[in-house]
């Protein structure tokens, strides 16, 4: 049997609600990583400010913010993809969705703090949006 944490009150009923009231799929998901990794002892990591973050997200913001996690990029630029950066003309291929679509989420998940954006115009994913990430997907994240 899996030793579990034992959470404080506030953060439980905090993930239990914001789970009880999503009724979206990508969001859905989201709810139920973090408060399975909240009880997980070697990951213990769901911070409350993670909780507001997923309040702030529509469906689109969660889809790009996982794909840009589950596949390594680090950055989105305006065009050209490599090892760490995909380009806009090449997001919206991989999402099936448009070039407004991405930038509206990409520029949103800046509002939430979850990703940054330079002066020049690249969205980079930050240490918050990093770790947000690695409380949700914690298969996927480096230690």
């Amino acid at each position: 049997m899996q030793e579990v944490v034992e959470l404080s009150p506030n953060l439980a009923s905090a993930l239990i609600a914001g789970a009880q009231e999503e009724g979206r799929e990508e969001l859905m998901e989201l709810w139920a990583r973090l408060l399975a990794n909240a009880v997980d002892p070697r990951l213990n990591s769901v911070r409350r400010s993670f909780i507001e973050a997923v309040k702030a997200m529509d469906p689109p913001d969660a889809a790009v913010l996982a794909y840009l996690h589950s596949q390594g990029y680090m950055r989105v630029v305006g065009s050209g993809t490599d090892r760490e950066t995909i380009g806009l003309d090449v997001l919206p291929l991989r999402l099936l969705t448009n070039r407004n679509s991405i930038t509206v989420s990409l520029n949103h998940l800046v509002a939430i703090g979850l990703m940054g954006k330079t002066d020049s115009g690249i969205w980079h994913q930050n240490d918050y949006g990093q770790e947000f990430m690695r409380a949700c997907y914690p298969e996927l994240s480096a230690a």
